[in-house]
């Protein structure tokens, strides 16, 4: 079998991994690449769609009223004190009701002017925020969703590929999106023609560079069988990149305790949604086990061996 990635027909080892998530226990052969690393799955399906029911957790549609009342206040202040760290205005919020999922965005100098682009963003909910926060040219392009969307607020998702977006954006990013892409490297050619010289691109994915794809095997849940179709590891990101002419300036691990809390759940056999109660002894031991696992994924992350990271890249 040859890689998709990096085109070694090198000696393969072969994995049979269960969908897990929807509970139905259809199993998918996935191989890993003797030379880059990346897992694979063998066989894209034919018609992925019937994995992506219209409930599933990526069509989500944002909320509506998200900084109405005292909580929307404080939601609407800790959002911009994570998007804006340098701000002292926005400090205390930070500190007392930190936003960590645009922890890595408020990283890169951002203005109400950034341009924005999240590609595979579902019905739009990451950055609807931003929009509501005066971030004006931020957008969303997925090719699944049924129709392109304007919201109310005139924030837009287009229904299209990147590969047939206009303009020029300063950063571009796959919010855990690019594991499902079937053509990783026409996204990064894609990503190169529409970034700004100076522009970033992120790259949220799963890792088997990591403890948790060591530890658990196929029963890892972030293999998430057959929607994530490349499990990659930092040397096929590598490999990617330099093909596309693009540079890794940056990786940032961001795994949480998920990676123990949902494989321990897939390793004796009960689905991401059904009932764990058995794995546990009682709720205080639930909720001790959850402040374990919390801590694990802190320090896998700071050994860069978390399950999932950020890919800071630029031209």
């Amino acid at each position: 079998m040859t890689c998709r990635i990096c085109g070694s027909e090198g000696e393969k080892k072969y994995f049979t991994v269960k969908e897990m998530m929807l509970g139905t226990r259809e199993a998918f052969v996935y191989f890993q690449c003797d030379q880059c690393e990346c897992l694979q799955i063998q066989d894209i399906p034919d018609d992925l769609s019937r994995y992506y029911p219209q409930d599933y957790n990526g069509f989500e549609p944002p909320k509506a009223n998200l900084f109405q009342g005292i909580n929307g206040f404080i939601k609407k202040n800790k959002y911009l004190a994570s998007l804006f760290p340098d701000k002292d205005s926005f400090r205390a919020f930070k500190v007392l009701f930190p936003a960590r999922q645009y922890d890595i965005l408020g990283s890169l100098s951002l203005s109400l002017n950034t341009r924005i682009l999240d590609v595979g963003s579902g019905r739009g909910a990451f950055l609807y925020p931003l929009y509501e926060l005066g971030m004006k040219n931020v957008q969303g392009v997925d090719p699944f969703i049924p129709e392109t969307i304007t919201y109310p607020n005139g924030y837009k998702i287009e229904k299209n590929y990147i590969q047939h977006v206009k303009g020029k954006w300063d950063i571009i990013m796959y919010n855990h999106s690019f594991e499902h892409v079937p053509d990783p490297l026409e996204n990064l050619k894609a990503v190169y023609a529409l970034l700004e010289p100076t522009g970033y691109c992120i790259i949220r994915i799963p890792t088997v560079s990591s403890y948790a794809w060591e530890h658990y095997g196929t029963n890892w849940f972030q293999l998430d069988a057959p929607r994530h179709l490349y499990l990659h590891s930092v040397k096929s990101i590598q490999v990617l990149l330099a093909q596309a002419d693009l540079t890794l300036k940056k990786i940032i691990y961001d795994s949480t305790s998920a990676q123990f809390t949902n494989s321990e759940k897939y390793k004796n056999d009960i689905g991401l949604y059904e009932d764990a109660s058995r794995l546990y002894a009682g709720f205080l031991d639930r909720k001790i086990k959850k402040v374990e696992y919390a801590r694990r994924a802190n320090q896998l992350n700071k050994e860069g061996r978390g399950d999932q990271a950020a890919f800071i890249i630029t031209k």
